[in-house]
């Protein structure tokens, strides 16, 4: 059976083969057949071209009967068709049969030429550009080298920025950057929001806030924003996330909404019978289906409609189908209803007058065919032959064409040059140049090579980047940001940010730059406009605003005068018009849906748009002819687009790509770039992008003031909106004579009356959050409007020029504004604090005209000529009332029939009438100004009107509804909408130069008033008034200077006073506006000074009681200073620090600093002193609260209370009864004890969160925080449950204090005020005398009245931007500031203890510095080729000065005086981090955390390198040697201990274990010291044994070096000590002696001579028996130790001597090299086991890896401790809690055995730490890179404050 199945298959195989052809003969008389089943038309047969594969059909045919041929300029192809001659052997197959590419010669490029593998030849500086060129893509056969800062994609070679590695985030396209990087666990608190896609928590209330805070929109995704504010018009409807589409939209099967919201809920219902079912579902009206027109987004509606026309060359058939025009008359039925082959004449024979034809002809068995030669087309009579007009075609030249008989020339623009191919054009390239897109991102704008050779950021951290253009000459690179409504420009490398445009906008979809005319264009669909102005954003104006709905993309032709722009309105369409607004022309109004991008090919004067709805791309001529499809398939959502050259690119929403295709055909489709972020908008960034044109407005602009719009034609000078042009239509008229001026809750703007153009323009004002109502000052252009937002009362020019605050202090909630223009007064209402104030116009003499009987006063009109004031108030029942413009004779005019009254104006034409309007009634009312005569002028229509004007005889209102802004005569009649879509209009007023001249009694001489004249009603005609809390004295007309009673209280970034000696509460501020958040507040009647704390700036500073002249008291030492008193007697402040649970005190300057009390404290507070008993008191809300009381000078101290007190916030000493007062926020109590603590009494119950206390007179006042008031009551308690509120509405509101100004200091009880008692420094009373105490840190000599100027060994560390000591002989171990300024970033230190100088780098200013050990004469050493010096060491024997760089990877060394800097090692350096040096010996030691980590070793001159130290090891950070035990110490802060060796790396020992986070490290006598980041603290422990672990200080933020200052770590001498060893430049030690090195760079007037100057001064010397190389000293040649050597031994013997020491040195090396590689080989095998499970965590960019420390390289960003610049962060790695056993070394040839005080692992959560901790708090940050934070798993805080 199987035999017989594989005889079959052969028998089929030989049939098919060499089957029978009879079988498959022809089927028609007019085919023939070439065999095997294949049949071709006759009329092919005997052609002269081979149709058959086998060449049957040419075969026996003889002499080709071909009768005509080409003329003798052409190529005849072997096809027979006609070719120019250039056009053979150019690399183009223009035959079809490849004619007339054969046997062609190879050519010679030039030198400027590549030679192709094709043999082609294009310019070489078309190589590797992303074009093929060669047509067989050898010339983009390219590697592409990436810089320093690029990282190298593994698949295509593409370069990114190498801050894009492992940023959570794929840039690559085969996601090379995020291979290999570990993600952690996130933990996300019970209060924030889990970005799953970016692996980041946000705060829970940025959820739904319309902000893009997870950079890809996952926090907005499936929000119900209906409840929202609609903002979207009539037939929109609006996205969930706020985008407004086409109602007509909703429901269609497509996603329109990026959150697909619009098709949420959907029901597919049927069509009406005059109604057509688009296939996605939706229906359209029956008529317009096979309308030639695209109604359906899908085309359905067009489909099998059959065709109107066919294109040139092509045949209609009867049935509607095209087919070609040779397949006409061809034999082959080539249209299905076969008319191609109807009514054909067929001559006889070619033979008889060419058959007839014109051009060729064919002999066929039905008679002559003619056919035409290339370049032709035969006309309907079948015989004759007509040029055909290529250049009427698509896709024939790239640029240009011209028509030749025949054929066609291609050509290109000027800076194009033609491409090989003749068709194409490419740009001309200059050397360096390169063409590359760039695009928003919306969180970032990028820019990519179109070969995706290079792919990097240009500008980061935006907010939402939309539209983007470019400025090529200038080098700028613009963007519109809709979250914050604004455009912004930058250079294209990132710098120079600045706002272009920042107010006015709603939603800038579309920006366009002229380049010649230096001109910017936008649209904004938000306010339907289209503006312009200059590159600066200045002289803006609307351009057009008529007809616009949603105008999105714009692009410009500078050279033809042009702006084109699309609108995806309800009728979506393109339309143009010239530059200056004019001849505005519709180029495309159907088949249009959602018209995106537009872009311009300036060269073939096309236009491109793309179609997010229809999913096509198109284009069009100028003016919208020759309309065609380019692209219609794989279009998802295209944004925008561009095009340069023949490519055509774009974005889409759907796919986050950026593509290309071919601009003609759409072929070609290639992607360039995906998994984009939310490509937005993309640009060509090449000149050739912005060819040069003819400037229509060269020079000064034509003379133009403001604007030069070009147009088609010329020019037009045009002004801002709202100006007109004068009568020489070239200037700006300066000054508008009225407008209507009105704001919105977020501007105030303006609309220019009697103009044809009005629209709105938004005054450019910088500093508006909610504005209310708004006035003017004709006399000063000036505007006012208060703002409840910022509360505040603010000025400007009516242009914005100008802007300033007038009035910003003390006001709740600023309502009505009035301006009195006669006396220049400002008036306004405080709907929060209920009163009505006035002021000068720029905020002076500031007073409180009517403080009660007001609820919520919220409009408010004045009239001068009257001399009254008039305001409505909300408060139930609503009504308007009137007093005197002085505040006196109030009186309610309108009681009845009112809701919300607003809107008041004084009608001045015939009588005086008050006019309002209220939004309940909706109704507009008037009366005369004494209430009478009530009338309703009209009731309106719409239901929502706010805010009313009326001026000469029109009036205006606003409506919030329709959000509309009306206009009428004085009636009510001819009401017309002046503004629509005008929400939220708040107030509104006419800007006029006709208001009346008054003559006042004030404006002589002020009224003869000292401060404020204000007019009143006759007969009084004006009054004097005082600013706030200054009394009048009984004339009538003078006030005092100053308050002199008053309450002074701190409100976090305000200090303010309130008057005890008027009648009403009011506070004013002082003028500080430096503050942050004061807390604690004193004041010094004696100097006139108030001082306060601030916990933000951790500052003690003070002022003048009227804010002048503030000065720094404390500037550093501080953590939370809570509480201070000023002893105004003894010339002292004390102060409490709850973070550092001490208590200080000073001088009032700051000098002579003292930690007075640090023991047995727990959070101590207030504090408070009673100097005529020598007592200090204060409060401690530990965990055992309390308040305690000591003397003066910090003795005898006593807990007074201690029993039903939980949290004692405020305290006080009333001086009167001599009793202790204090407030309790828990037992909400306010209670007194006398000095002792006995009769205890509570005085107030029921008190909400006291905070502090002060008294005055009978009454205690306290401040509190829950309700935000300051209160008063009895101080006696005899009316414990009666408050009163005498200030409400005062957030943040802290310490308190009464200042009694009259009542005098009595300066002669201070028993220190004589010779300051004796002491050298602080003196400080007690109830026996006076007790002398020294500044922190300094020891009280035996005399015990002076002090010793600096201690003799002391602790000295970096921390953050300071530098402190801590003296190791005195017991309080305060930590004293060095006076350094200017400092950053702190990490190394070092001293020279015999030069008293101290050394130190700053990575942040790339320096190394020093100064003297107390602070002073600080000098710069190094400011140059500095990046991260992280380790510095002192040769305090040769002078030099050591550090490593870990920027640059280098060792080098200078002297200490930063001289002869030379780089001592750079090779096999991977970031070299601590640093130490050993003179006497003359080694040299480093750490290194690169991939390896390691310790080496070498001379100090560089030479003889050795690693001691190479395996277990993670990060060694801090390195020191003791120089006594001649052990080297490490710190290891990925493994977390401390680890010693000998100086040659031998017997190991594990000293410390479970040290969270070590940074530096110091040994000095028993102990090693050091530095730790995590725990913030200092600690020390035995250096022998680890044990007796003890912290020095802790809550040290941002600690780095330290080191123990003491004569008894640098002694020793060298080489160096003598005259630098007879060195020129550097003398650098070595265990044999010294080197004589030069600086990198040559020193001008001194020669460097690297040897000593005289070897002969140097003579080996030999010290107690061991000969050390070195010159004998004086002291021990005295002492008998050097001897000298008397004679010469002879050579042959000192030959011999020399031989048999090198064999023995030789043996024992050899030796040595054996028991090293055993025991190596033991060590290595026994690690290998231990560290194969070894796991840790990424610190730098929070990635977790599992590797062994001994594998190969891995990624460098792990490294935890290197300060990179450009990441600008530093992390914080979590312990993996592995046993430490596992990791120590054998320690049975230890020296010491490593043990711990601590047991357990060091395990804690993974806290990601900014380098710019280690910053002072105000230096500036540059945030330019992408956020790589993962936050770690919150603490959770519980109900009683505490922390878990």
């Amino acid at each position: 059976m199987t035999g017989y199945i594989l005889s079959f298959c052969w028998l089929a195989l030989i049939s098919v083969c060499f089957g029978d052809d009879s079988e498959c003969s022809c089927p028609a008389f007019n085919k023939f057949s070439c065999g095997n089943c294949v049949c071709i038309p006759q009329a092919l047969v005997c052609d002269g071209q081979p149709d058959c594969e086998n060449g049957k059909d040419e075969q026996g045919c003889g002499v080709q009967r071909i009768t005509s041929h080409c003329p003798a300029d052409h190529f005849t192809c072997w096809n027979q068709q006609c070719l120019r001659l250039d056009w053979v052997c150019d690399g183009d197959n223009d035959c079809g049969d490849d004619s007339d590419e054969l046997m062609c010669p190879p050519k010679n490029c030039t030198e400027e030429e590549f030679q192709c593998n094709n043999g082609n030849c294009v310019l070489s500086k078309w190589r590797c550009d992303g074009d093929d060129d060669c047509r067989d893509g050898s010339d983009e056969h390219c590697d592409h080298q990436c810089s320093p800062s690029q990282f190298k994609c593994s698949g295509d070679g593409t370069c990114i920025h190498k801050s894009w590695v492992c940023d959570k985030e794929v840039d690559c396209q085969d996601a090379s950057d995020e291979a290999s990087c570990g993600l952690e666990d996130l933990y996300c608190g019970p209060h924030e929001f889990t970005c799953v896609q970016a692996h980041r928590c946000i705060p829970k209330q940025k959820r739904c806030d319309r902000n893009n805070d997870c950079n890809d929109w996952e926090d907005e995704i499936g929000c119900d924003f209906q409840q929202a504010e609609n903002t979207c018009k009539e037939g929109e409807f609006p996205c969930d996330q706020g985008l407004c589409i086409n109602a007509d939209w909703r429901c269609d099967g497509q996603r329109d909404c990026e959150d697909s919201s619009d098709e949420k809920n959907c029901s597919q219902t049927g069509c009406t019978a005059d109604q057509f079912r688009c296939k996605i579902g939706y229906c359209i009206d029956k008529r317009l289906q096979c309308n030639g027109q695209l109604d359906c987004s899908d085309n359905s509606d067009e489909l099998n409609c059959g065709t109107a026309s066919c294109g040139l060359g092509q045949f209609h058939c009867t049935n509607g189908e095209c087919i070609g025009s040779q397949k006409v008359c061809d034999t082959v039925r080539n249209c299905a209803d076969g008319s191609d082959e109807r009514n054909c004449h067929w001559a006889a024979k070619c033979d008889n007058n060419n058959g007839g034809c014109g051009h060729l002809c064919q002999q066929t068995t039905l008679g002559a065919k003619c056919s035409c030669r290339r370049g032709y087309m035969l006309l309907p009579n079948g015989r004759d032959c007509a040029d055909i007009d290529e250049c009427g075609l698509d896709n024939v030249c790239s640029q240009l064409c011209v028509n030749t008989p025949g054929s066609f020339k291609c050509d290109c623009t000027h800076g194009y040059i033609l491409k090989p191919d003749g068709r194409g054009c490419k740009a001309q390239v200059n050397t360096g140049e390169k063409a590359y897109l760039i695009f928003a991102n919306r969180v970032d704008i990028r820019r990519v090579m179109p070969d995706m050779s290079e792919y990097d950021s240009i500008l980061q951290g935006l907010e939402n980047a939309i539209a983007l253009d470019f400025h090529h000459e200038k080098g700028y690179v613009y963007w519109s940001d809709v979250t914050l409504d604004k455009i912004k420009r930058a250079y294209l490398n990132g710098t120079g940010i600045k706002e272009v445009v920042a107010y006015g906008l709603e939603s800038p979809g579309g920006v366009a730059v002229d380049w010649i005319h230096n001109i910017l264009f936008w649209t904004d669909s938000g306010t339907s406009r289209i503006e312009v102005s200059n590159l600066d954003g200045d002289h803006r104006k609307v351009l057009l605003w008529e007809n616009l709905e949603k105008p999105r993309a714009i692009a410009v032709h500078p050279g033809e005068g042009y702006i084109f722009w699309t609108d995806w309105g309800s009728t979506p369409k393109i339309e143009r018009s010239s530059m200056d607004g004019l001849d505005r022309v519709v180029i495309a109004n159907t088949s249009l849906f959602w018209p995106n991008g537009l872009t311009l090919d300036y060269a073939a004067e096309k236009l491109y748009w793309a179609d997010a709805k229809h999913h096509v791309i198109e284009c069009s001529n100028y003016d919208g002819s020759h309309r065609r499809t380019v692209i219609n398939q794989g279009l998802p959502h295209p944004f925008a687009l561009t095009l340069f050259e023949d490519e055509l690119y774009w974005t889409d929403w759907h796919t986050k790509s950026i593509n290309k295709a071919n601009k003609f055909t759409g072929n070609d489709v290639e992607m360039v770039r995906n998994r984009l972020h939310f490509p937005m908008d993309i640009h060509i960034f090449h000149r050739e992008r912005q060819p040069e044109a003819e400037n229509r407005c060269p020079g000064n602009q034509k003379g133009c003031s403001h604007l030069c719009l070009p147009s088609t034609v010329g020019y037009k000078c045009a002004c801002p909106t709202g100006l007109d042009l004068k009568e020489d239509r070239k200037t700006c008229v300066r000054n508008i004579e009225s407008f209507l001026l009105f704001t919105t809750r977020s501007d105030v703007r303006r609309i220019t009356l009697g103009t044809p153009d009005q629209s709105d323009v938004v005054i450019p004002l910088s500093n508006t959050v909610s504005t209310m109502s708004v006035d003017f000052d004709n006399t000063t252009d000036t505007i006012f409007w208060t703002d409840s937002g910022t509360n505040a009362i603010s000025a400007a020019k009516w242009d914005g020029t100008q802007e300033r605050v007038v009035v910003s202090s003390s006001v709740g909630s600023p309502a009505g504004l009035a301006v009195d223009w006669a006396t220049r007064k400002l008036y306004w209402t405080d709907s929060e604090m209920g009163r009505i104030e006035v002021s000068n116009l720029d905020g002076s003499m500031r007073g409180v005209l009517i403080w009660s009987g007001l609820q919520k006063p919220r409009d408010i009109v004045v009239d001068p000529i009257s001399g009254y004031m008039f305001w409505t108030d909300w408060d139930k029942p609503s009504r308007i009332e009137r007093a005197g413009m002085d505040g006196r004779d109030q009186k309610v005019l309108i009681h009845t029939n009112l809701t919300h009254p607003n809107g008041l104006s004084i009608d001045y034409k015939g009588s005086p009438r008050l006019y309002w309007i209220d939004a309940g009634t909706y109704s507009l009312e008037s009366c005369t100004l004494d209430g009478s005569d009530r009338k309703v002028v009209f009731t309106m229509s719409d239901p929502r009107p706010f805010g009313f004007t009326i001026y000469e005889d029109s009036m205006y209102w606003a409506d919030w509804l329709t959000k509309k802004i009306m206009n009428s005569d004085r009636h009510g009649n001819s009401q017309v909408t002046l503004q629509s879509n005008m929400g939220n209009v708040m107030d509104l007023t006419v800007f006029h130069r006709n208001r009346p001249e008054i003559s006042t009694v004030c404006q002589e001489e002020n009224g003869h008033c000292s401060h404020l004249c204000l007019p009143a009603p006759l007969p009084r005609g004006h009054t004097c008034v005082c600013p706030t809390g200054i009394l009048l004295h009984p004339d009538g007309r003078t006030c005092n200077t100053e308050m002199r009673n008053f309450l002074i209280f701190a409100q976090r970034t305000d200090i303010r006073k309130i008057s005890l000696d008027v009648d009403y509460f009011a506070d004013v501020p002082l003028p500080i506006h430096s503050l942050k958040n004061a807390i604690a507040i004193s004041v010094d009647r004696v100097e006139g000074k108030v001082y306060w704390t601030d916990t933000v700036l951790d500052k003690i500073k003070r002022a003048n009681l009227d804010g002048s002249n503030i000065e720094n008291v404390i500037n550093h030492g501080l953590d939370t200073p809570d509480g201070m008193v000023v002893d105004e007697t003894g010339r002292k402040i004390y102060w409490t620090d709850t973070g550092l649970n001490r208590i200080e005190v000073s001088s009032l300057d700051g000098s002579m600093r003292r930690v007075l009390i640090w023991e047995g404290l727990d959070k101590p507070r207030a504090i408070s002193l009673f100097y005529e008993e020598r007592y200090l008191f204060w409060t401690d809300w530990g965990k055992e609260p309390k308040i305690e009381r000591s003397e003066l000078d910090g003795g005898n101290r006593k807990v007074i209370v201690s029993e039903s007190i939980i949290w004692p916030n405020g305290l006080t000493v009333d001086r009167q009864t001599s009793r202790i007062l204090w407030a309790d926020a828990r037992t909400e109590q306010i209670e007194s004890v006398d000095l002792n603590g006995g009769g205890r009494q509570v005085l107030v119950y029921k008190v909400a969160h006291p905070y502090n206390l002060a008294i005055s007179g009978d009454l205690v006042y306290w401040t509190d925080w829950q309700k935000t008031a300051v209160f008063s009551a009895k101080k006696d308690g005899s009316s414990p449950n009666k408050q009163q509120q005498v200030l409400p509405k005062l957030a943040g509101i802290m310490d308190i204090h009464a200042v009694h100004m009259d009542e005098k200091v009595n300066l002669k009880m201070d028993k220190c005020r004589k010779k300051n008692g004796g002491c050298s420094h602080l003196c400080l009373p007690n109830r026996r005398g006076v007790t002398c105490l020294c500044p922190s840190g300094l020891q009280l000599r035996p005399d015990k009245v002076s002090c010793e100027s600096m201690p003799e060994e002391y602790i000295l560390f970096a921390s953050r931007g300071s530098i402190r000591r801590i003296a190791l002989d005195l017991p309080d171990m305060t930590d004293v500031y060095l006076p350094l300024p200017d400092l950053q970033n702190i990490i190394a230190i070092d001293y020279d203890y015999s030069e008293k100088k101290l050394y130190y780098t700053d990575v942040q200013l790339d320096v190394i510095r020093r100064a003297n050990l107390n602070g002073t004469e600080i000098q710069t050493l190094i400011s140059s080729r500095l990046k991260t010096t992280d380790g510095l060491a002192v040769d305090w024997i040769g002078k030099n000065l050591y550090w490593t760089d870990t920027g640059t990877d280098v060792i080098e060394v200078a002297k200490l005086s930063g001289q002869y800097r030379r780089t001592l090692i750079k090779d096999n350096l991977d970031q070299p981090r601590a640093v130490a040096v050993y003179p006497q010996k003359g080694y040299l030691y480093w750490t290194d955390w690169g991939y390896r980590p390691r310790i080496e070793r070498a001379y100090m001159d560089g030479t003889h390198r050795k690693i001691i130290i190479n395996s277990n090891l993670g990060f060694p950070n801090g390195l020191s040697i003791d120089y006594v035990a001649e052990r080297l110490y490490w710190v290891d802060a990925k493994l977390d201990k401390i680890e010693t060796s000998t100086l040659e790396g031998n017997n190991r020992v594990t000293l410390i274990q479970n040290v969270p986070h070590p940074f530096g490290l110091t040994v000095f006598g028993d102990y090693v010291y050091w530095t730790d980041w995590q725990s913030q603290q200092i600690e020390r422990a035995d250096k022998r044994t680890g044990k007796h672990r003890e912290t020095i200080k802790q809550l040290f933020v941002g600690l780095m070096d330290i080191e123990v200052v003491t004569p008894h770590r640098q002694t020793g001498i060298n080489d160096c000590a003598f005259s630098n060893g007879g060195c020129t430049h550097l003398c650098l030690a070595r265990p044999d002696g010294h080197s004589c090195l030069c600086p990198d760079v040559k020193t001008i007037n001194k020669t460097c001579i690297a040897v000593p100057k005289d070897r002969a001064v140097f003579t080996d010397v030999t010290v107690n028996g061991e000969n050390t190389g070195l010159g004998c000293s004086q002291s021990d040649e005295k002492a008998g130790l050097c001897t000298s050597p008397t004679q010469e031994e002879e050579p042959s013997l000192k030959g011999a001597y020399i031989a048999l020491a090198i064999v023995i040195v030789l043996v024992l090396s050899g030796v040595l090299l054996i028991i090293f590689i055993w025991k190596r080989q033991r060590r290595r095998q026994h690690y290998q086991e231990d560290f194969s499970t070894l796991t840790f965590t990424n610190p730098n960019y929070q990635r977790t890896s599992t590797e062994t420390i001994n594998s190969d390289r891995p990624p460098r960003e792990w490294r935890i401790f290197r300060f990179n610049k450009r990441a600008d962060r530093v992390s914080v790695v979590s312990s993996n809690c592995t046993s430490e056993e596992k990791l120590n070394t054998s320690e049975t040839d230890a020296l010491y055995p490593a043990s711990s005080d601590t047991d357990g692992a060091s395990c804690f959560p993974d806290t990601p730490l900014s380098k710019n901790i280690f910053k002072p708090r105000n230096s500036g940050q540059n945030n330019s890179n992408k956020p790589k934070r993962v936050p770690y798993k919150p603490v959770e805080k519980h109900t009683d404050g505490k922390i878990s």
